[in-house]
């Protein structure tokens, strides 16, 4: 609204609705925007700030509706300079899936798209069979994973760009020849010229892959067959395949310590930085006389010392029995009892111990990851637990985003403290206090959170 001279001018709301079917169900289901609204949904995925999907069902059939709030101005620039041209991200998703459907490729029907002001609506028909993710969650299949990558390959070859790909968005269908593959989530794909695919593609795939496929019992030498396979079937082969490969994250962090030495050779580095780091702990430590602390990853064991003499008992874990094995024999006096654990998969009761301590870790794992790792730390811990944490805004990581331009691996995430709150707050847990040694200068820092406000003193300023 707009005021002056006395007049009111209103802003126009661009309605627009399209049905893109022929069945008459469908048609008078999906008859407007008002009517689509309104529909009994259930929803089909975990909703954002932007986006949201729900499924709803008419005559026996499941459709989904995927909802944008806005298009980012980024995405707006992107759909108008790169094919296919879109508006926004509902009407991206329907223009990828139509290219796709012409070439032969299995994609879901649309069946409506509109717009409503800012926001904008696709809506699709279900994918016949299952996602990978849920047909590996019960069994892997290892025939099935290289047909999938050669699929997902040819796609990309065939300059279909879709960086969203993954085991929870490539579905199955039918057995053995019968054997089809489809694709959904599309809003952020575009075409490309048949041919070689941008490294840059192959990388983001490969990593949207291994996200999805976090949870699978997929062992490493069988994820990197299956991304051979898939950059193979693009055309990528030889030098430019190894070159992609390396820029990808290591596929676990805790394998890499099982490596002969490693476990060794992380145990006895740096003595002074340890020392430095061990002082910063002291400031946070929330922990009392008594209370049980779980240290998970423990590494070498490094922590041990500090949390006896402050009176606790301790439970050391670790996703490397390399690393278990140093920390076993770090403290061959008085070992801590130990068990070989996921940070992502605790395998302890729920308020098991009093605190949970996760000390140079987070900064290893994306931020689908690391949510998972805090809610599983809240789950296990009753009372309190301390993370370190990497800040976006120091030298060491303006540095570490320069390689990552010039084509190196992201191996280091960084969070703000307020975005550390937002991934705690929903477990129950506040802010108590944080620290840093050069606030801004160094990545490194330290946060503490307590369930509700069981400790009511202010947090300390780095």
């Amino acid at each position: 609204m707009r005021q002056g001279d006395g007049i009111v001018r209103l802003r126009p709301v661009h309605d627009e609705w399209q049905l893109l079917t022929e069945d008459a169900d469908e048609r008078r289901a999906f008859a407007s925007w008002a009517a689509t609204q309104a529909m009994p949904s259930q929803p089909a995925g975990p909703r954002n700030r932007l986006r949201s999907v729900v499924c709803v069902e008419v005559g026996g059939h499941l459709y989904f509706v995927k909802q944008f709030t806005r298009t980012q101005w980024k995405n707006r620039l992107t759909f108008a300079l790169t094919a296919p041209r879109a508006r926004d991200d509902a009407e991206r998703e329907l223009r990828v899936t139509e290219a796709l459907r012409a070439a032969g490729f299995a994609a879901p029907q649309p069946i409506a798209y509109g717009r409503h002001g800012a926001q904008a609506c696709y809506v699709c028909a279900e994918l016949a069979g299952e996602s990978l993710q849920q047909r590996f969650a019960r069994d892997f299949d290892a025939a099935l994973a290289r047909n999938a990558a050669r699929h997902c390959g040819a796609l990309l070859a065939a300059g279909f760009w879709l960086p969203d790909l993954g085991a929870d968005h490539v579905f199955v269908s039918g057995e053995g020849a019968a054997q089809a593959f489809a694709v959904l989530d599309l809003h952020n794909g575009r075409l490309g010229p048949p041919g070689p695919v941008p490294p840059r593609v192959l990388v983001r795939v490969l990593r949207r892959c291994r996200r999805s496929c976090r949870d699978l019992a997929l062992a490493w030498p069988q994820a990197l067959g299956v991304a051979l396979r898939l950059l193979r079937a693009s055309g990528c082969r030889g030098d430019a395949a190894r070159a992609v490969l390396r820029r990808l994250p290591p596929w676990s962090t805790a394998a890499r310590y099982d490596a002969p030495g490693k476990s060794m050779a992380y145990a006895e580095r740096n003595p002074a930085r340890t020392a430095r780091e061990l002082a910063l702990l002291q400031r946070v430590w929330p922990g009392r006389a008594g209370e049980t602390v779980l240290d998970l990853p423990c590494g070498a064991g490094r922590l041990l010392p500090l949390l006896r003499q402050r009176g606790h008992a301790v439970l050391q874990a670790d996703g490397s029995l390399a690393m278990l094995q140093q920390a076993h024999a770090a403290a061959s006096a008085a070992p801590a009892p130990s068990t070989l654990a996921n940070a992502l998969a605790m395998p302890f009761a729920t308020a098991a111990v009093d605190g949970v301590v996760m000390f140079r870790f987070l900064h290893h794992l994306d931020g689908d990851a690391a949510r998972t790792a805090i809610g599983e730390a809240c789950r296990v811990a009753r009372r309190f637990v301390v993370v370190s944490f990497f800040h976006p805004c120091s030298t060491h990581h303006l540095q570490r985003t320069v390689r990552h331009w010039t084509g190196g691996a992201v191996t280091r995430h960084a969070v703000t403290l307020r975005g550390l709150q937002a991934r705690f707050a929903p477990h129950g847990f506040v802010l108590h206090a944080h620290t840093a040694e050069l606030p801004f200068v160094r990545d490194l820092w330290l946060a503490t959170f307590v369930r509700g406000s069981s400790l009511a003193s202010p947090p300390a300023s780095p």
